[in-house]
C-alpha cells in the first residue's frame, strides 16, 4: 500500500437492531481513518444519522419480510445502481459490520480487485437458531471473504479451523460503547412511565433487555427471581420482542404481585438508552454468547452487568470489579448475585459504576477499534 488512505465501502444493509447500531458506530468513526463511501437501507431505523457523514452514500430499498426478500432479487435496477455506485467509488476494501442475504449476489457485483471483509457476530449458531435457512444464510455470508473479524478471542481458533483459515486472516476486535443516545436517556419520571414502576422504583431496578431468544435464558432469570425471598427482591424489567417459552410463561404468572415488569414489544434506540440508564445493574443470564452490545453499553452508563460466565462475556465482564459473573444456567447462582445486587450500599455501588466507565473507555472506544480494523484491512492488502 501507499501513504494514501484507503478507501473502504462499506455496506450496512440492516434495518434495524444491534447489528445495525454496530455498523452505524463503526462507519462514523471509520470516516476519522480512511476515504468510506456507503451502500445502506433506505429501511433502517437510524438511516438520519449517516447525513452527518461528509462521504459518498447510496441509499437503496432492501425488504421487511420474507416475501420482500424473495422479491427484492428480481428489482434488477437497484443492484444496478449498487454495481455502479461501487465502481464508481473503486474502493481497496468492501466491509461489511454484518452478515445479509444479499451478500451472494453483491460478491458477484461489487469490485472482484477489492478485498472483502465482513464482522461475524456469531461465529456458531445459538440454539433455536440451527435451522436449514439459518444454516444456508450463515454459509453464504461467511464465504468468499479475504478477512474475518471477530467481537471475541474464545472463538478464534474453533473458527479459523472450522473453515479452513490462515489465523492471519481472522482479526479480533471487541464490540464498542454504544454511545450515540446517551445525550437522549430521559429523567426518571419517563423512565417510570414506559415501565410503569412509581418514580421510588425508577433507577432500582434489574434489567434484562433485547431479543428474546432461547438462548438468552430468560427462563433462568425469572427461576432466580422466584427463588428470591420477597423482602430480598427489588424490581426487574424484562424488555424486548420475542416469545417466552412455556417455562418462562409460568413461572412469569408465578411471580403476579411481585414488582416485575415484562415489557414484550421492539424498542427504539432511544427507549434501550433510557432504560440501560435507568438500571441498577443489566443482567445477561445467556447459555451462549460470542458478545452483547448490551454489556458495553451499559459500563458506558457507569451501569454493572450481572452476566454467565459463558464465552465472549467472560472477557467483557470483569468478576467483581465492572459486574458479577455466574456459571450458566445455574438459577441458585444467579439468584445469590440478585440478593446481593438489590443490597448493594451506594458506596460499593459507585465503586463499581466508576469501573465500569473506566473500563469501557480503556477498551472499547470506537476510535481506537476502527484503526485497528483499518490496520487489519491494510494487512490483508499488503
Amino acid at each position: 500500500m501507499t501513504d494514501r488512505r484507503l478507501r473502504i465501502l462499506v455496506v450496512n444493509l440492516g434495518r434495524r437492531g444491534g447489528v445495525t447500531q454496530y455498523g452505524w458506530l463503526m462507519t462514523k468513526a471509520l470516516a476519522e481513518h480512511a476515504d468510506i463511501a456507503v451502500v445502506r437501507s433506505a429501511f433502517a431505523e437510524n438511516r438520519d444519522r449517516y447525513t452527518m457523514l461528509g462521504c459518498p452514500q447510496l441509499e437503496v430499498p432492501t425488504f421487511n419480510s420474507v416475501v420482500g426478500l424473495l422479491l427484492s432479487f428480481l428489482a434488477v435496477p437497484r443492484f444496478v445502481r449498487i454495481w455502479r455506485f461501487a465502481h464508481g467509488f473503486a474502493p481497496d476494501v468492501i466491509y461489511y459490520p454484518g452478515g445479509h442475504a444479499w451478500k451472494p449476489l453483491l460478491d458477484l457485483l461489487l469490485p472482484r480487485s477489492a478485498a472483502t471483509v465482513i464482522t461475524v457476530h456469531d461465529p456458531q449458531l445459538h440454539s433455536g437458531e440451527d435451522s436449514v435457512a439459518w444454516r444456508m444464510l450463515d454459509w453464504v455470508n461467511k464465504r468468499r471473504a479475504s478477512g474475518y473479524v471477530l467481537l471475541n478471542q474464545s472463538h478464534r481458533a474453533g473458527f479459523s479451523a472450522r473453515h479452513g483459515l490462515d489465523p492471519a486472516r481472522v482479526v479480533v476486535i471487541p464490540h464498542g460503547v454504544v454511545d450515540d443516545y446517551t445525550a437522549e436517556a430521559s429523567d426518571v419520571e419517563s423512565i417510570a412511565s414506559l415501565t410503569g414502576m412509581s418514580s421510588a422504583e425508577a433507577g432500582k431496578y434489574v434489567l434484562f433487555v433485547g431479543r428474546i431468544l432461547p438462548y438468552k435464558g430468560v427462563d433462568t432469570l425469572l427461576e432466580a427471581y422466584g427463588m428470591l425471598a420477597t423482602e430480598k427482591a427489588g424490581p426487574l424489567v424484562i424488555a424486548g420482542s420475542g416469545e417466552l417459552s412455556s417455562d418462562a410463561r409460568q413461572r412469569l404468572r408465578a411471580l403476579a404481585g411481585r414488582p416485575v415488569r415484562f415489557l414484550n414489544s421492539w424498542l427504539t434506540d432511544v427507549q434501550v438508552a433510557m432504560l440501560v440508564a435507568g438500571a441498577r445493574f443489566v443482567v445477561l443470564p445467556y447459555r451462549s454468547a460470542t458478545q452483547s452490545g448490551v454489556v458495553p453499553f451499559a459500563s458506558a452508563y457507569g451501569v454493572p452487568a450481572i452476566a454467565s460466565a459463558t464465552d465472549g462475556l467472560a472477557e467483557q465482564v470483569v468478576d467483581r470489579q465492572t459486574g458479577w459473573l455466574f456459571p450458566p444456567d445455574d438459577a441458585a447462582s444467579l439468584r445469590d448475585l440478585l440478593a446481593e445486587a438489590y443490597a448493594i450500599s451506594d458506596e460499593k455501588y459507585e465503586v463499581l459504576s466508576a469501573e465500569c466507565r473506566e473500563y469501557a473507555l480503556k477498551n472499547w472506544g470506537w476510535d481506537e477499534l476502527s484503526l485497528r480494523l483499518v490496520r487489519f484491512c491494510e494487512s490483508l492488502l499488503s
